[in-house]
């Protein structure tokens, strides 16, 4: 149950310029005891996975104000506040989480961010795209080149001959002064501040590309990819960029690698037949979107995430993955199983996080005792809230049921095996066979059960697995 919203007292708000702006003897502080809370827009449009961070001063959420107005309310397990917000405002509270320093919040009003004309929707509705956009590749150069980038191989897979020619042609570089920035910001691996930024990195170069003089353009389509928890490290250091990437020469770099990107779209597209999952994913939920468009660089290693957008009746889900490949040990329809796990697990997210949602209150009460569903290994800590591990469980155990459907007996027994024990050793999901194991039988039983009735049986027996734990 939200608890009831209240009001930010009229005196702790001050008009700057027209925008709003909270004056800092006067912050309001809402009080939590858990470190995920949820905020809301409009009343309905719940994001139940925010972070509390007291290390980001401050952490920031940008708000897409496609009214006059738009209320943005923050709630924890014991308090809310709520605020309305227009173009141009920033304000800020604090979230005082029990035994914790006060985190500094802060909400800033942000114009519409999407706009898909009646000729972009024409050209898109129904169809998919697969991509190494260049803006997109160039700030995995920057990451690749930083010093986390050269130890972390889930953010750069360095294990193939282009890697070689990458750090040959850019680490002579490596002391520009945007790489100052991007050291600044990505400072451990494997460490959960640094992966927001590096998304935010690779998420909303692929809003921009080069225009004639050289310079890097946002084409106005989608004005930020990136989450909302994060701001746009591309237009903050727009100069800096252009810079690195014409004394870098980049641009010849990317143009002499074409036949590569061309000979990787081919694979992928040979090992992701995209059509088909989304035929899939839309019969078993029973809502769609109008457009998928998968975006990579053969310099990602295993991060990968998925963003979704709305404007004047038309859906796009993006998503941002690595390169797919082929492993002579295994006969082809394995490895496209392999291969379509990394895409479809992103766009699964997609049709997963929505229905999650309405189940909301039983997956806070299922997977409240984190311990009991995860190991803490690297990378699951990014996983923080019920709703974010209770949703990778789910995501990844739908794609069994994408395999049952589609592939043989004897290749399910080769791959989904192999697919449990990463999950559970690898990712640190260590109930996932058992979980996994379970929501096969219920689709075997009834290939034709609704996924809200899959829900309702797969959050009972998670609460009976938990209560033996």
């Amino acid at each position: 149950m939200i608890p009831q919203l209240k009001a930010l007292p009229l005196a702790a708000v001050m008009l700057v310029g027209g925008a709003a702006i909270v004056q800092a003897q006067q912050l309001p502080t809402i009080k939590s005891n858990v470190e995920s809370i949820s905020y809301v827009l409009n009343g309905t449009d719940r994001h139940p996975d925010w972070k509390i961070s007291p290390n980001l001063k401050p952490d920031r959420l940008e708000v897409e104000c496609k009214q006059k107005k738009t209320k943005v309310s923050f709630v924890t397990d014991v308090d809310s506040i709520e605020f309305n917000i227009k173009v141009g405002d920033t304000v800020q509270f604090y979230v005082q989480q029990a035994g914790r320093e006060k985190a500094l919040t802060e909400i800033v009003g942000l114009p519409k961010n999407v706009n898909f004309s009646k000729k972009y929707i024409r050209e898109n509705e129904g169809k998919f795209a697969v991509e190494v956009p260049e803006v997109h590749e160039l700030a995995n150069i920057l990451v690749a080149i930083s010093t986390v980038g050269q130890q972390d191989s889930n953010m750069v897979d360095m294990t193939t001959p282009y890697y070689k020619e990458v750090m040959a042609h850019f680490a002579p570089y490596k002391n520009h002064p945007v790489m100052e920035v991007v050291n600044k910001h990505i400072t451990k691996p494997f460490d959960n501040n640094s992966y927001w930024y590096y998304y935010a990195m690779k998420m909303n170069a692929c809003a921009y590309s080069f225009d004639k003089q050289d310079k890097i353009k946002n084409d106005g389509v989608i004005l930020k990819m990136g989450f909302g928890n994060q701001a746009d490290p591309i237009v903050a250091n727009l100069a800096l960029i252009e810079d690195f990437a014409k004394k870098s020469n980049f641009r010849a770099f990317y143009q002499q690698h074409q036949p590569y990107y061309n000979e990787l779209l081919q694979t992928y597209r040979t090992q992701n037949p995209i059509d088909q999952m989304q035929a899939w994913l839309e019969s078993k939920f029973k809502f769609k979107y109008g457009n998928y468009r998968v975006t990579f660089s053969p310099l990602i290693g295993g991060a990968h995430s998925t963003n979704r957008f709305e404007d004047n009746g038309f859906n796009q889900t993006i998503m941002f993955v690595r390169r797919a490949d082929l492993e002579p040990t295994y006969n082809e329809k394995v490895n496209e199983m392999r291969n379509s796990r990394v895409v479809f697990t992103e766009i699964d997210h997609n049709f997963i996080n929505p229905v999650s949602e309405k189940y909301l209150a039983q997956i806070d009460e299922v997977f409240a005792d984190r311990a009991k569903w995860v190991n803490e290994v690297q990378g699951t800590s990014a996983y923080s809230s019920p709703y974010n591990v209770f949703n990778e469980y789910m995501t990844w155990a739908v794609y069994s049921l994408y395999c049952l459907d589609k592939f043989s007996a004897e290749d399910n027994a080769s791959f989904i095996p192999t697919m449990e024990w990463q999950m559970e050793n690898s990712r640190g999901f260590k109930r996932f066979g058992d979980f996994n194991r379970q929501l096969i039988s219920l689709y075997k039983a009834n290939p034709n059960i609704s996924m809200d009735e899959l829900y309702t049986q797969m959050l009972s027996w998670s609460r009976n697995l938990q209560a033996k734990l």
